[in-house]
Formats: structure tokens, C-alpha cells, sequence
């Protein structure tokens, strides 16, 4: 797999009428991933358990679906996310037990179908994650949607592996729609051809930006032998660390790429194994912090992203969030 950069579907599950919506959504992205029978099989399990946990455990509930790869290669990723009361996961997952006086079957059943599963519950809501294959390289997880009503995101986002370790871009193209996606398009290019130096991506995109709507964007190269991370961005893509005990900001640069952009400097940093490299546009807002929800950190990087997500998307614009873990 050369990278990845999926964007997402979502199926909104708020009754019952709407499990079955969730599992035609599953077979269409099974079908488009070129899934085996078997594969197929297991994620329209853990779609229709994950949707009916969400109907009698929660409230104002979505599925979030996406798939990586074809046939073999493919990787699916699920994620139920909901806005309370919250579950004490660690009795959910025994067969036989539940709070809505049914079965309890259905997230026991989930956990034995999916190759990875990690959770997280608090009064505020909980998040589910589960996966069919294996992701290789470091654990990261995103949640990428366009604004209701676009068939296209503004926001662009993408993962690369390198020789030093690996590489990723966030990039917001200006407003919504084709037009936005477009721009974005660009920088993704840009970072294609220069994955492992921030700043001659970033100016090469501004150079092949002009006549396009614009964007803004943050590149990230990670170095695991020699734990470096180096960061170039043009404009509010907000890049953060954030480590056991504390979290701090990479600063970007003012500007718009194909407008005005200015010369771009890089930020070089030290940083420690299992730190948490989170970047995201500002369909989310910067007000949050891991340390807020106790025990977070340690979590799939993918629990990270969409409990961010959940709680601080800004609903009139295209969001994403990444999170990868060093």
C-alpha cells in the first residue's frame, strides 16, 4: 500500500428503521474493496451489532465506514460514535450482560470478527472502533468529512511511509466543494513528489497553486531512528504533540498557497516514542485537550481522532483530524 488518504462514509443511526441503511452502506464499501465472502461477512456483522448497540445504548449516534486498499490488501475501518450516557466497557464486552435487557451478545460478537477493536466511554459518550486487516506502519487513525450536503471535501489529507520513517500532509482547500477539493489536489501532489522535505512540498504546491481557489496546508516528516520530526505549514492547519504530561503547538506560517504565501521556514523537533502527532483543519476547534479525558492517550490513535471529532467539529464546514503516534 503506497499510502493512505480515505475519506469516510457515515451512516446516522438514531432508530431502528436505520440499521438496515447501515448494512447496505457496509455491502456497497465491501463491494468497492473487492472483500472476500468472508471479509464481507464479518464487517456487515460488525456493522449491523455496531448499529444496533448505538440504537439501544446511546444517543444521537453515527457510523463512520471507510476502506483502504482492494481485495487482499484491504483494510476497513469502523467506527460507532455516540454522545452519552457512556458504558462501562469493560462488563459490555462478556457475553450475556447488557443495559437495555437484551442479549449482550452484539459487542462480544464484534471484538471476535474485526482484526484490531479499542474503545472509549465517558459520561460524554463513547467511541467504538473496530478493523478487518492490518494497517502497516505506525498506528494513526483520522475521521475526514465533507460538509453536509458536498459530494466533495475541501479537506485533504494523506499518509506516506519513507525511507526515514513516514510522511503526512493536511490541507484545507479555501470554501467547499470541487472547486476546494481541487486546490487541496494540488498540495496532495506536491507531497507525493516531496514527502520527505516540508518545505520544498509546500513551495512547490504554492508555485501550482496560482488559479486555483488556494489552500492551506501543514507537511509532517517523521525520522523513527533518530526520533526527529520536522513540520512546514502555510496557514490555521493546527499541529499539536502531545505527550504523557503535556501538549504543545507546531507554529505555522500566515498565508494562502497560489496567493500570498512567504518563504517557507520549518520547525525541527525532538520527540519521544508513543508521542501523538494530531493535525487538523479548522472544521474543528483548537479548544481541546487529551489530558481532559483520562486514559485517552493511551488509546488507538483512531479512539483519539474521533473522540476530538465528536466533540469539537464545527458542523458549517469541511472537518478532518489525524492522529498518528511516533
Amino acid at each position: 500500500m503506497l499510502g493512505d488518504a480515505a475519506q469516510w462514509q457515515v451512516a446516522e443511526v438514531d432508530d431502528p428503521t436505520q440499521i438496515g441503511a447501515a448494512r447496505r452502506l457496509a455491502a456497497r464499501l465491501a463491494e468497492f474493496g473487492e472483500l472476500d465472502r468472508t471479509a464481507a461477512g464479518r464487517l456487515g456483522l460488525m456493522v449491523v451489532e455496531l448499529a444496533t448497540n448505538l440504537i439501544k445504548h446511546s444517543q444521537r449516534g453515527r457510523l463512520f465506514i471507510r476502506v483502504e486498499g482492494k481485495g487482499e490488501d484491504a483494510v476497513v475501518d469502523v467506527v460507532a460514535i455516540d454522545h452519552g450516557p457512556g458504558m462501562n466497557l469493560e462488563r459490555c464486552f462478556h457475553d450475556g450482560f447488557s443495559t437495555s435487557g437484551t442479549s449482550g451478545t452484539g459487542l462480544g460478537a464484534v471484538v471476535r470478527a474485526a482484526t484490531l477493536f479499542d474503545a472509549y466511554s465517558d459520561e460524554r459518550g463513547s467511541v467504538l472502533f473496530a478493523r478487518l486487516g492490518t494497517l502497516p506502519g505506525p498506528r494513526r487513525g483520522s475521521i475526514a468529512l465533507a460538509l453536509k450536503g458536498e459530494l466533495e471535501s475541501g479537506d485533504q489529507w494523506q499518509f506516506l511511509p519513507t525511507p526515514q520513517g513516514w510522511s503526512a500532509a493536511v490541507v484545507d482547500g479555501l470554501g467547499h466543494g470541487s472547486d476546494a477539493t481541487r486546490a487541496a489536489e494540488v498540495v496532495i501532489a506536491a507531497h507525493c513528489e516531496q514527502p520527505t522535505d516540508p518545505a520544498r512540498c509546500l513551495t512547490l504546491a504554492h508555485e501550482r497553486s496560482h488559479g486555483t481557489r488556494g489552500s492551506v496546508g501543514s507537511i509532517i516528516h517523521y525520522d523513527a531512528a533518530q526520533g526527529a520530526l520536522v513540520h512546514a505549514g502555510i496557514g490555521n492547519i493546527a499541529v499539536s504533540l502531545v505527550g504523557p504530561d503535556n501538549a504543545r503547538g507546531l507554529a505555522s506560517q500566515n498565508g494562502t498557497l497560489g496567493s500570498t504565501c512567504p518563504a517557507v521556514r520549518e520547525n525541527r523537533v525532538q520527540v519521544a516514542a508513543r508521542t501523538l502527532v494530531v493535525a487538523h483543519t479548522d472544521g474543528l476547534s483548537s479548544r481541546w485537550s487529551v489530558q481532559a479525558y483520562p486514559g485517552l492517550r493511551s488509546r488507538h490513535p483512531q479512539v483519539v481522532a474521533s473522540v476530538l471529532f465528536r466533540d469539537t467539529q464545527r458542523v458549517r464546514d469541511d472537518a478532518t483530524v489525524l492522529v498518528i503516534e511516533t
